[in-house]
């Protein structure tokens, strides 16, 4: 680790027992070649992470994702695996649970229920239909693995002699925080959900008595995080139209006599790894499949995963418009999309996956003929490919419905060498930050989206140079460690008052 606040947070750490809490942990161990590998996980939340977990031992407790981490699970008491095996740096400590409890936690509740519903996506005449399997799919799935998750976290917390600090994060473990709580009442519990809080009368959407049992598990945190403002504003509503005193000045509140502290702390980017990065011989070797996808075109560009969240297909359904409109740019312009499927497993997102190729399909045939393909799409997960791509685009579009932040338009602007112009929704977390120096969009406004595409081929070159250049700046100001940083300085804080309690 070697960022400025590294000292005073492992100052901060060295007496303490740091407990991470994800679904999702930082690797995971695959069969290749039948072996039995293990595969460090990517993201700004392990790589931030994994290096304080290393200097303390710390414990990252997760779901056993694939059969081989429960199969090394079982190798070891408790399903605590050390890694690396041979004099540990640190571990990880894993849950396990079988095909249709996981599959009851996370493919019907985790998502899409509490997905879709924090990123405003239910057509709501129609879905979601909250039946039988949905009430039992909470109880036996979902609230079942959040109290697995807990006794999990009480177990590594009597470990040792240090004092347990946990940090639990998002939306799959809503109600862990209450389990933990009921059992041991001295534990400081910081939880951090990294997707959007609703307005209260979408999160009116769940039945009540999952309302009650998700606001009672986050307000059973000491600290309670978001990205930005407006998502922290939403859950202190949520709360005053559930009936519990907040106090919006502060922003805290008051749960069975126990303060939660809500706060936001918007997640950047790690400049000096993702420009090491591109300068890399990976990335450079890719960067010649995407110059020749480019040749001497201008380049849209977007990479998201096929999440419904992301609106893709209203993406390329503003670029058939473009190409409608614009006939004479047929041939002079290239759309690359890169990313990987998301989450197959659950009907909803096989289903849109489908949708965005056929949409791809349907575009490159009205519009391409033997020497122009409109659309290049790269279905699959290649970050050094999507680095690549940063580097020469001309324009990203980048037009969730809603997303927690959405780092990707800092992470391109980095790199990017082409002064390229970043189209942005702004609902996504990323556009409070952005917008002076981006093209703002409504993720919804197919037609304006189309009239972007154009503004951005023929935008002002020397404004063009500017927002580049302001997008550089913004990201270079305030890395992925400010983020963890500030985190630790209100837990060290807050905790003085917990403790003198």
């Amino acid at each position: 680790m070697s960022y400025p606040q590294q000292e005073k947070i492992i100052d901060f750490l060295q007496d303490k027992n740091l407990i991470v809490v994800s679904n999702r942990g930082p690797a995971e161990f695959k069969k290749e070649n039948d072996e039995i590998v293990m595969k460090r996980g990517a993201g700004g939340l392990v790589s931030t992470l994994m290096p304080l977990l290393e200097s303390l031992q710390g414990v990252w407790i997760a779901s056993a994702m694939t059969l081989e981490d429960a199969e090394v699970a079982r190798q070891y008491p408790h399903h605590r695996v050390p890694i690396p095996q041979e004099d540990p740096d640190f571990w990880i400590s894993f849950v396990l649970a079988d095909k249709e409890e996981y599959k009851d936690y996370y493919s019907v509740i985790s998502n899409p229920l509490l997905w879709f519903i924090q990123h405003y996506m239910w057509n709501t005449p129609y879905t979601p239909d909250i039946d039988d399997k949905t009430h039992q799919a909470w109880e036996k799935g979902y609230v079942y693995l959040n109290q697995k998750f807990a006794d999990k976290v009480l177990e590594e917390a009597k470990r040792n002699k240090n004092e347990p600090l946990i940090m639990l994060q998002d939306y799959h473990l809503y109600t862990c925080p209450s389990y933990i709580r009921e059992k041991q009442k001295d534990l400081f519990l910081s939880q951090f959900i990294h997707i959007p809080w609703p307005q209260p009368e979408y999160f009116n959407i769940l039945p009540d008595y999952m309302k009650k049992a998700i606001l009672d598990g986050l307000l059973s945190n000491n600290i309670l995080g978001f990205h930005i403002k407006r998502y922290a504003d939403n859950f202190l509503l949520t709360c005053n139209d559930c009936s519990f005193e907040v106090d919006f000045k502060e922003s805290i509140v008051y749960h069975k006599e126990h303060p939660t502290y809500v706060r936001n702390y918007p997640i950047s980017v790690d400049y000096e790894g993702i420009k090491n990065l591109a300068d890399s011989a990976d990335v450079k070797e890719k960067e010649e499949l995407i110059k020749k996808i480019k040749g001497d075109k201008y380049l849209f560009y977007r990479t998201d995963r096929t999440d419904l969240s992301k609106n893709i297909i209203r993406g390329f359904k503003a670029y058939d418009l473009f190409l409608e409109k614009h006939p004479e740019l047929k041939g002079e312009v290239q759309f690359l999309v890169t990313g990987k499927p998301s989450r197959q497993q659950i009907k909803n997102y096989t289903d849109y996956f489908d949708s965005i190729k056929e949409i791809i399909d349907h575009i490159n045939s009205k519009h391409g003929d033997d020497d122009w393909k409109p659309i290049e799409s790269i279905f699959k997960a290649d970050y050094p490919l999507v680095v690549a791509a940063f580097k020469n685009y001309d324009c990203m579009i980048v037009n969730p419905i809603a997303d927690g932040m959405n780092i990707v338009p800092k992470e391109a602007s980095v790199v990017n060498q082409n002064q390229g112009t970043v189209i942005l929704s702004k609902t996504a977390g990323s556009y409070e930050e952005l917008k002076d120096h981006v093209m703002a969009i409504n993720p919804f406004d197919i037609s304006q989206t189309a009239d972007a595409y154009y503004a951005a081929l023929n935008q002002d070159p020397q404004r063009k140079i500017n927002q580049w250049k302001a997008l550089q700046e913004i990201a270079a100001k305030r890395s992925i460690y400010d983020w963890i940083s500030e985190q630790f300085e209100d837990i060290k804080e807050l905790k003085k008052e917990f403790d003198s309690q």
